[in-house]
């Protein structure tokens, strides 16, 4: 039987089943058994569902393996404490990358993840439109600062970080207004090409996304977004 709840990770009718089913929960990748659950496979424990945004995040950089960004951060904005905009996307994007990079076999520096985390969250909102410098394009340049050990006094690996900003913000620029789910899937791909290209790290990028966050943005591009599912 199909309920009328959808579900949260790839938006599809929920079934309710007669007997339990073993499923994985997409965030914490714990096994559980239940009688509901999503037709691709998708699960959200209880414990997860409640949790608020940033503690999702931390959940997901423990259990995942993805060397895929992009992957990374389609699972954390599935989940419903996550707003549509925000300054949450902020510290998403700086984490997910160190994550990614810890996932390929890279020598991070101890506690990076959180480190990443941290400094992200201190990006307030609205800085695209109020301070010239998107949130997300910043949470580049933290990445690299924080897997290169940069300091404002280190020559060489300050610059890099702040190419990294740079290069990111001009990566994303769309003549579009204020789109944090757009944002952090464009700074993540521009982020991918930076470490490549500047640093000698590869990421996986193989996911082709198809937005599903339309109907909560009143100030959706649509058809001019690279991510706007014409289905």
């Amino acid at each position: 039987m199909e309920s009328t709840e959808n579900c949260g990770v790839c938006g599809d009718p929920l079934v309710y089943g007669t007997g339990e089913v073993s499923r994985q929960c997409v965030f914490c990748g714990k096994e559980f058994n239940t009688l509901v659950s999503c037709p691709k496979g998708h699960y959200v424990c209880d414990s997860c569902h409640s949790q608020t945004s940033l503690d999702i995040l931390r959940e997901v950089l423990n259990s995942t393996t993805s060397t895929d960004p992009a992957e990374i951060l389609e699972t954390v904005m599935s989940h419903p404490s996550v707003p549509m905009h925000g300054p949450e996307h902020h510290a998403m994007v700086p984490a997910i990358i160190v994550a990614a990079v810890k996932n390929t076999g890279y020598p991070v520096p101890e506690g990076a993840e959180e480190k990443a985390l941290e400094r992200g969250v201190k990006v307030p909102g609205g800085w695209c439109g109020f301070y010239g410098a998107c949130g997300a394009a910043i949470g580049v340049g933290i990445a690299v600062s924080v897997l290169t050990g940069a300091t404002p006094l280190t020559g060489k690996t300050r610059g890099l970080a702040n190419e990294a900003t740079t290069f990111t913000l001009n990566y994303m620029l769309d003549g579009g207004p204020r789109c944090c789910k757009r944002a952090s899937r464009k700074a993540l791909e521009a982020a991918v090409e930076f470490l490549k290209t500047r640093m000698g790290i590869t990421l996986s990028q193989a996911q082709e996304i198809n937005c599903q966050y339309v109907g909560r943005n009143r100030e959706c591009i649509r058809q001019d977004c690279a991510y706007y599912d014409n289905s």
